[in-house]
């Protein structure tokens, strides 16, 4: 089981994380205004016991254990009645169910003090049933407990401390609330980063390349700034750096280049102008022969034409990519194609030609000793299967790519391109060219060429 890489998924993911987590704490913020608000009152009462013939003591003792009888006759009917009565409050509004939930009192631990709270929408409405609970839950202690018959002892329930209005409600619990939805959110966030992180099978950094395919990369091109065209020298730098990976890995004999896109944008007319500009940057010479059913922008002579009279005549200003202007049949392209790059090997010192993965025919053709295969790759488009399925087509037909180019990386580097690299890859590089050459003698040899 491969481990969890949580420095990617928070590189990768920390934009979602942030959103969800700001969507979660905005969501909580809206449930606590659409909650209806709560205010709480409350007012005090103290338990008095007057004696003639009882001590201090005892009148205190007789206190606290009457005291803690009190609490449940805020719900009887007298007081329930006397505030409805009080506030006039209309019965259909406020039945006794609905005071009984919004009253409630309680007497503080080892003392004669009896708190009664009022729960209301409103905080007038809370100090007002508060008060008048208190008013009334007194009087009705002084009715029970208090005898004429017998003027022994004398209970009364005063209120110290009415109740006031409230300068907040006490629900819904706004910080609270708001902390738990900015949590939910970046639970939420942390979840879909990781789902999006484990599941992604597109290709963006060195390490997916080599898990996917077994290859080296040899180059990471930035994607070039519309907004800021002075910025792209990055590009040219990264292409050079690609040519001298290439050197590095495969010697520097190898004058064509199989360029192999595995997926669709994997090259563009940006990515050919760089590539020829980089050849240009370093002192050599190069041209692009595109052949594939969708090319990039052509320039000069035409495939079809080349075929015809495999002659390379231009300027070093203009930039030299040959393009189809009709479908040539892949078996036309096996057969005449050979030609056309050996002249082309004559007028240039690199050779790059740019073919579709399925045209296994044209490649094999065109694979001869010094001639080196290149697949390229999109970042965050391409995905490893496509990338797998190119890399296998080729080791099928006995071929070794020497490495693999990501191109649109962005502007930051996602991984040091030497550092990635094993002692391995350029033995297989070798190998690889080494093997071009049997496979094609295995086959039959090259083409006869044109004259």
């Amino acid at each position: 089981m491969e481990d969890v890489p949580y420095g990617r998924i928070l590189r990768e993911g920390w934009v979602i994380i942030v959103i969800l987590a700001v969507l979660g704490v905005g969501f909580g913020w809206i449930v606590t205004k659409l909650l209806p608000e709560t205010y709480a009152a409350t007012s005090t009462l103290l338990l008095r016991v007057d004696s003639n013939e009882a001590s201090l003591f005892e009148r205190n003792q007789f206190s606290l254990a009457r005291i803690k009888s009190y609490p449940p006759l805020i719900d009887s009917p007298e007081v329930i009645d006397a505030v409805r009565a009080d506030l006039k409050l209309e019965d259909a509004d406020y039945t006794d169910r609905d005071l009984r939930r919004m009253l409630s009192a309680e007497n503080t631990t080892d003392t004669v003090l009896l708190v009664v709270r009022a729960d209301a929408p409103t905080a007038a409405l809370a100090t007002d049933i508060a008060n008048s609970a208190a008013k009334h839950l007194s009087e009705l202690i002084g009715e029970t407990e208090n005898d004429k018959a017998d003027t022994r002892y004398t209970v009364a329930l005063d209120q110290v401390l009415p109740a006031v209005e409230p300068l907040a409600p006490i629900s819904p619990q706004v910080t609270a609330i708001t902390g738990l939805g900015g949590i939910a959110g970046l639970a939420l966030g942390a979840i879909v980063a990781v789902y999006r992180t484990t599941t992604n099978r597109r290709l963006r950094t060195i390490s997916d390349v080599r898990r996917a395919s077994g290859l080296p990369v040899v180059g990471q091109i930035p994607r070039r700034s519309r907004l800021h065209p002075e910025s792209n020298s990055a590009a040219i730098m990264a292409y050079e750096e690609m040519i001298g990976n290439l050197v590095a890995l495969a010697g520097g004999g190898m004058r064509t280049q199989i360029l192999v896109p595995a997926s669709e944008g994997a090259i563009d007319d940006d990515a050919v102008a760089e590539l020829l500009a980089a050849q240009r940057a370093i002192g050599a010479t190069a041209c692009v022969i595109d052949t594939r059913d969708s090319p990039v922008t052509g320039s000069g002579s035409t495939i079809n034409e080349l075929i015809e009279d495999p002659s390379f005549d231009g300027d070093d200003e203009t930039p030299a990519v040959f393009v189809a202007d009709e479908a040539i049949a892949l078996e036309t392209l096996a057969h005449e194609l050979p030609a056309v790059v050996l002249g082309a090997q004559y007028a240039f010192d690199v050779v790059v030609v740019i073919c579709d993965p399925a045209a296994s025919a044209l490649i094999e053709q065109l694979t001869e000793p010094g001639t080196g295969i290149i697949v390229s790759v999109r970042h965050n488009r391409t995905s490893a299967t496509e990338l797998v399925a190119v890399t296998t087509r080729l080791r099928v037909m006995g071929l070794r790519p020497v490495g693999v180019v990501m191109l649109h990386t962005g502007t930051r580097a996602l991984g040091s391109i030497a550092e990635s690299w094993r002692v391995t890859d350029r033995e297989s590089a070798l190998a690889g060219a080494a093997g071009h050459s049997s496979h094609r003698a295995g086959s039959g040899g090259s083409n006869a060429r044109a004259d």
